[in-house]
């Protein structure tokens, strides 16, 4: 079947005059022409050879295609620029170009007449085409969509193609032609490097001899010698050509920092490309079964049966028990801050009405007596807890009352973390996960349904961690982490309130690295409303999780019990309590603080000056002491004036009960100062739990490690005494000179360490460009 000939695939514009179809040869005409300057695509060989071989000089500088997980300015160059040169040299494709070309082509390169570029360290989305003559001065510069291949120009392609001519617009080709000498050109890197042009001239100069080999020799290289030059092409990129690129000032320093950490969400990547794979398959699928299997002359089906195979192809793939998980989360408060009007008493925060069918602002001033109401019903409830939890101190307080703070703040963490941030890093300091690292019968769970009261009017909304999925479920722990995170990333800005995490999720890096840091990277790197979880977790003896998760996490440790001779009392007592808790404070809340991220005099960076943390819940506290002066109250002792940093004090506390219990078991290391511990004695035939080794590595902080993170690897931890002695609060007793230029009873040497303590032999790796590319 042909295509409808009416339908014009192929637009040229030609100085503004619609023009009837070009031939190519017309188009890039090599006789009026002798020059060509392109920044394209693509480049076939193909089509050099027939349209581009008579022009006597011709540059051509190819495009960077997109990449979806490029968001910020060095992942361009770490993630589409680079990445793309690396794949494009390692796949070979600069050596295939080559020997595609003719002979008389191939030596027109090697003589310098003929050029191929890309650039490595800057994505290069431009895309024209200067054409002139240098004796008759004509011009002609092509713009639209059209590459140097014959796909571009195939009429019966199905693709509709824009091309617009301007010949003799000197103004117009001067202006492209500077910006391609000056401001393009300095990032390009040859396409046919030196090391490809060498072996080229090699085999050249080794034909001349042979009879046998004709006039006209054509360069074909063997695969041992295209991987050699693939191999050393890829370290030019590297070494060479980033390193030059960086001391000219084109691309930061910093460049390098984005290099190392190029993988740090790659698992995210890996399932955005697993679940578009998955995708494109059902849509294939879909048209396929779309079409009757048997006819001779195939029909689309009956409209009936089509919409039944969509309604399928929508669930495939998805079992009963994942659509299941998926309705538990049902609570949706959108922030739009682009809709915000303060005049109209908009606070920019959405809610669905009540069938669901659109959305309806949400928030509303509320009078003194209501912020009266509210602010005596918080304090009903931490009366409750100072009534009837064991040990409760004013200081311990301050725990639940940051806890329902956060509550109210997170709708606007996004925003928050947007204004706070001098530099993308910075957004870790504003945590996107509340963990309440609580023992059992300390009213964590209670706490949790008090914040859905506050902030929602109901308790309903918890989601119990355990049960997004049954217990027989196969692969439970990563699906009930896949359906956490598809509660986050709803568009909604309500917290995700999840009760009883289980302590392998931040224990082990697949779950925690993978939700709570890949999570915070995206928000740093693209913000956009995603939920902030708000989740407690099991104390026990003890609480670690990774570096990386804790740098994002705000931890909250609730390690006193509610007196089991009191327990009935205290039940009724806060079941009375929650009778009375509503979310009209929280609607008022909300507006405040809009008003506060509209006004651009709003400080955002107020940084405690004993642990340098940001307070990024400073504006939060502001609004409610303004609560307080109001209604006409005191500041309660509960009020905590600064973030706590409950983790780093539970590491401490550990570490030090650890030190002062098995004193024997540091070794002093007088060389370095330093003090060896061997961290496999924390095992359970010396009374310690199966995760302990882990929970102490966890804890240790990289900063009071010899040699940074090598120093908590491995059975030996290696650690600066001083530094170590400071932070536990324990007297350093190597400290005095008395002591420290004696030999110490506990101290050894590297000559009585064991092997492993000092190096570590590395198994040996198969190379780079095995690995990847066989």
């Amino acid at each position: 079947m042909v295509n409808d000939p009416s339908l014009k695939k192929i637009h040229i514009v030609f100085n503004g005059q619609e023009t009837p179809p070009m031939k190519v040869s017309q188009l890039f005409d090599a006789h009026r022409f002798n020059r060509l300057t392109a920044v394209t695509t693509s480049v076939t060989a193909d089509f050099f050879n027939q349209y581009l071989s008579n022009f006597i000089k011709v540059e051509i500088a190819l495009r960077t295609p997109a990449a979806s997980d490029a968001k910020t300015a060095d992942e361009v160059v770490t993630k589409e620029a680079l990445t793309h040169a690396l794949l494009a040299v390692a796949n070979k494709q600069p050596a295939k170009l080559f020997e595609g070309l003719t002979s008389g082509n191939q030596a027109n390169v090697l003589n310098g007449l003929f050029s191929v570029e890309m650039s490595p360290v800057q994505a290069l989305h431009s895309h024209f085409y200067l054409l002139s003559n240098h004796e008759t001065h004509d011009t002609r510069v092509i713009l639209g969509s059209i590459d140097l291949n014959n796909d571009a120009f195939d009429k019966d392609r199905n693709q509709f193609e824009e091309v617009l001519v301007f010949d003799n617009d000197i103004r117009l080709f001067q202006n492209l032609s500077e910006h391609f000498k000056k401001d393009i050109k300095p990032v390009l890197r040859p396409y046919f490097t030196d090391n490809l042009l060498k072996a080229a001239q090699a085999q050249l100069d080794e034909g001349k001899d042979d009879q046998d080999a004709g006039d006209n020799q054509v360069v074909i290289l063997d695969n041992d010698t295209t991987d050699q030059i693939a191999a050393a092409d890829m370290t030019d990129l590297i070494s060479h050509d980033v390193q030059k690129q960086m001391d000219a000032k084109i691309i930061p320093t910093s460049t390098t920092i984005a290099m190392r950490e190029v993988t740090t969400d790659r698992s995210q990547t890996q399932e955005a490309i697993a679940r578009d794979v998955k995708q494109h398959d059902t849509i294939y699928n879909l048209q396929k079964t779309s079409v009757s299997p048997r006819a001779a002359k195939p029909k689309i089906k009956s409209r009936e049966k089509i919409y039944q195979q969509v309604q399928q192809a929508l669930i495939s793939g998805m079992t009963p028990q994942q659509r299941q998980a998926e309705k538990k989360y049902t609570t949706f408060l959108y922030d739009r801050p682009m809709e915000r009007n303060l005049v109209r008493n908009n606070s920019g925060l959405y809610v669905p009405n009540d069938a669901g069918t659109h959305p309806i602002p949400f928030g509303k001033l509320a009078t003194t007596s209501q912020i009266r109401d509210g602010l005596r019903s918080i304090d009903a409830v931490m009366k409750g807890y100072q009534k009837f939890v064991i040990d409760y101190t004013a200081d311990y307080g301050k725990r639940f009352f940051e806890a329902i703070l956060y509550s109210f703040t997170a709708p606007f963490l996004w925003e928050i973390r947007q204004k706070a941030s001098l530099n993308p890093e910075d957004g870790n300091d504003v945590p996107n996960f509340l963990v309440l690292g609580a023992t059992a019968g300390s009213g964590k769970s209670t706490l949790l349904r008090i914040i859905n009261q506050l902030t929602w009017n109901t308790d309903r909304s918890l989601i119990d961690f355990g049960m997004i999925y049954p217990t027989e479920t196969a692969q439970k722990k990563t699906k009930t982490v896949e359906a956490i995170e598809h509660y986050m990333k709803q568009g909604s800005s309500y917290p995700v309130l999840l009760d009883e995490i289980e302590p392998y999720f931040f224990q082990q890096d697949q779950y925690s690295r993978h939700l709570v840091v890949d999570t915070m990277n995206e928000l740093i790197n693209n913000p956009h409303a995603i939920a902030p979880l708000i989740g407690t977790t099991n104390y026990d003896s003890g609480f670690t999780m990774l570096r990386e998760t804790a740098r994002r996490t705000y931890y909250l440790q609730i390690d006193k019990v509610i007196n089991d001779q009191l327990k009935g009392e205290a039940n009724k007592y806060i079941y009375n309590v929650r009778q009375t808790l509503n979310n009209t404070l929280f609607k008022d809340f909300v507006m405040r603080m809009a008003n506060l991220l509209e006004d651009d005099e709003t400080p955002w960076r107020d940084f405690n000056t004993d642990n340098g943390r940001l307070d990024f819940l400073s504006n939060t506290r502001k609004i409610f002491r303004d609560y307080y002066q109001m209604a006409g109250m005191d500041v309660p002792p509960y009020f905590a004036d600064q973030i706590c940093d409950d983790f780093q004090e539970s590491s401490r506390n550990s570490w030090a009960k650890l030190y002062v219990t098995q004193a024997d078991d540091f070794k002093y290391r007088e060389s370095d100062d330093s003090l060896l511990f061997d961290i496999s004695k924390l095992n359970t035939f010396n009374g310690f739990t199966a995760d302990s080794i882990e929970k102490y590595r966890n804890a240790l902080p990289i900063e009071l490690c010899v040699d940074g993170i090598n120093g908590k690897r491995g059975k030996f931890v290696e650690i600066k005494a001083p530094d170590f002695f400071k932070w536990i609060g324990e007297r350093n007793p190597y400290a005095t000179p008395e002591v420290a230029h004696s030999e110490p009873t506990h101290s050894i040497s590297n000559s009585k360490l064991p092997s492993s303590a000092i190096t570590t032999e590395k198994p040996k790796k198969k190379g780079f460009w095995a690995r990847l590319f066989g």
